[in-house]
C-alpha cells in the first residue's frame, strides 16, 4: 500500500522499473561461452501523476544530435543529473523509470518524500532494497526533465562497469524515448532526436510497436531447427546485446533446438541465471529474415512470467538491431529498419569458456572471473582469480574488453597466447579456440 501522505503525488499505476534484461559480458559459466548481466522483472508502485512528464528543449529547438559511445553494441550516452556529471547512463527501450545503480548518489540527492521498497528479481529470493524517489532532474544534451521518476539502488549488485569496462551509473529508457522520436545510427554511434510535433521524413520499413508498462513489443516468426514456424512476441531491449532470447510460450517453457549448451545467462538481483544456448533456423521480422540465430533460452518460472504481467515470448537485442538504422517513434507505436549498408548477420559465439572483468585503478587490470569446465580455457590451465598480463605477447593496455571479446570468437582452432599472474607465478597459456555451439 502507498504512504497517505503520498497520495497527492503517488498512484497506482505500476510501471516495471527493469525487465527481463540482458547485457552481453564476457562471463562465462558451465560451457556457455557469451553471456548477459541479467536485471528481471520489478513491478512497483510509482508515480503515475508524472506520466506526461517528458525531456524538453528550451526555447525552439526542434532536434538534437550526440554521440554515443558503443560497447558490445549497447549505447552508452553522457548524462547530468542536478547540473552535474557528466555521468556515463546505458540508453535502454527495457527500463520504465531512471536507474540510478551507483549507490554514491543516494548522498548526492534529496531523498525527502522517497520510499524504500524491497525488489525481488531472477531467482526469486530474498532481494535487495531501492530508494524511489522524484527529486532528481536530468539533462541528455540541451533537453531537460524535471523529477523524472528514479530508482536508486542500495547496491551495485550488477557491477555494469567491471563488465563493460566504464564507469557506468545507471540506465534511461522510456521517459526520454517517450519524449522524442529517436534515431539510432549505430555506423555513425551517433543519436538524433526530434521533438514529437516535428514533421520528420523516416526512411526504412515501418513495423507497429505495442508499448505495454512503457516497453515496446513486437512480433516476429521464427523457424525452428526442427522446421517448426512459430510467431512470437518479442520486447525489442537494445540493452541486450544477445541476438535473440526465449523463455516461455503458452505459459510453459519454449521448447529447446535440437542442440544445445548448458549456459550461465547472467547474474540477477537473487543470483546466477541458467539455462542453454542454441540456434534458431531463422529469425522473420517483416520483411527481414536472419538464419541460423544465436539464442538463449533462460530456465522457465511461471512465478517470474505472472511477476512480469505481460504476454511475451522473449527478447530482441541489439545485435540484431545493429544491422540497421533504428527510428523509435513511441508516439506512433512504430519502429522503422533501414539496413545499413555493411548489413552482416553473421551471430558468433565465444570460443574460449571464460569470464573477464576489468579492475578500474589508475590503469585497467583484467581478470579472470571464471573458466568453463571443460572449455578450451581449462584445458589451457587459466584459472579463475588469474591476472592477464598480455595477449599474444601485447600488453593490456593495448586491449579493451570489446577488442578482447572480439578476439576471443574470431574462428575455430585459433591460438591466443594468454600471459597471467597467479599469486607470484608468471605462467604462459596457449588457448586453441573451439567453436560449439
Amino acid at each position: 500500500m502507498i504512504p497517505q501522505r503520498y497520495k497527492k503525488t503517488w498512484d497506482y499505476r505500476i510501471f516495471n522499473i527493469t525487465k527481463y534484461k540482458f547485457f552481453l559480458m564476457q562471463r562465462y559459466w558451465f560451457i556457455s561461452m557469451v553471456t548477459m548481466l541479467t536485471i528481471y522483472v520489478i513491478n512497483i508502485f510509482f508515480a503515475a501523476q508524472v506520466c506526461a512528464q517528458q525531456f524538453e528543449f528550451s526555447g525552439k529547438r526542434k532536434k538534437e544530435t550526440i554521440s554515443f559511445t558503443s560497447i558490445k553494441n549497447l549505447i552508452i550516452i553522457p548524462i547530468y543529473i542536478d547540473d552535474k556529471g557528466p555521468y556515463n547512463f546505458l540508453l535502454d527501450t527495457g527500463v520504465g523509470q531512471m536507474i540510478i545503480t551507483d549507490t554514491s548518489f543516494l548522498k548526492k540527492i534529496n531523498l525527502e518524500q522517497s520510499k524504500t521498497i524491497l525488489i525481488q528479481g531472477y531467482g526469486l529470493g530474498e532481494g535487495i532494497e531501492a530508494i524511489l524517489t522524484r527529486n532528481v532532474n536530468a539533462r541528455v544534451g540541451r533537453s531537460t526533465i524535471k523529477n523524472i521518476p528514479t530508482a536508486i539502488f542500495k547496491s551495485d549488485i550488477f557491477d555494469l562497469s567491471a563488465y563493460l569496462g566504464v564507469k557506468i551509473y545507471g540506465l534511461l529508457g522510456y521517459y526520454f524515448f517517450n519524449s522524442f522520436l529517436v534515431k539510432v545510427n549505430y555506423s555513425s554511434n551517433k543519436l538524433t532526436y526530434y521533438k514529437n510535433d516535428s514533421k520528420v521524413k523516416i526512411k526504412g520499413t515501418k513495423l507497429p510497436l505495442r508499448i505495454i508498462n512503457a516497453k515496446p513489443y513486437l512480433s516476429a516468426t521464427i523457424q525452428t531447427s526442427e522446421g517448426a514456424d512459430i510467431k512470437i512476441e518479442l520486447l525489442v531491449d537494445n540493452g541486450s546485446s544477445q541476438p535473440l532470447m526465449l523463455e516461455s510460450m503458452n505459459q510453459q517453457p519454449f521448447p529447446l533446438p535440437l542442440k544445445t549448451i548448458p549456459a550461465n545467462l547472467g547474474v540477477g538481483i537473487n543470483g546466477e541465471i541458467n539455462g542453454v544456448m542454441g540456434r534458431v533456423n531463422t529469425l522473420n521480422i517483416k520483411d527481414f529474415t536472419f538464419n541460423n540465430v544465436l539464442t538463449g533460452f533462460p530456465e522457465f518460472s511461471m512465478k517470474r512470467s505472472l511477476q512480469e504481467g505481460n504476454t511475451r515470448n522473449g527478447t530482441l537485442g541489439a545485435e540484431v538491431l545493429k544491422n540497421f538504422h533504428v527510428t523509435f517513434d513511441y508516439k506512433e507505436e512504430a519502429i522503422y529498419l533501414k539496413k545499413r549498408r555493411n548489413f552482416n548477420y553473421k551471430f558468433d559465439h565465444d570460443m574460449s569458456g571464460l569470464e573477464i572483468y576489468v579492475e578500474k585503478t589508475p590503469k585497467d587490470r583484467f581478470y579472470i572471473g571464471r573458466v568453463e569446465p571443460e572449455s578450451p580455457a581449462e584445458r589451457a590451465g587459466i584459472q579463475s582469480g588469474d591476472e592477464i598480463l598480455s595477449i599474444n605477447l601485447r600488453g593490456m593496455e593495448y586491449y579493451t574488453l570489446n577488442n578482447i571479446n572480439e578476439l576471443l570468437k574470431e574462428y575455430d582452432g585459433k591460438q591466443v597466447i594468454i600471459e597471467v599472474q597467479r599469486k607470484s607465478q608468471r605462467l604462459i597459456s596457449i588457448l586453441r579456440l573451439k567453436k560449439r555451439i
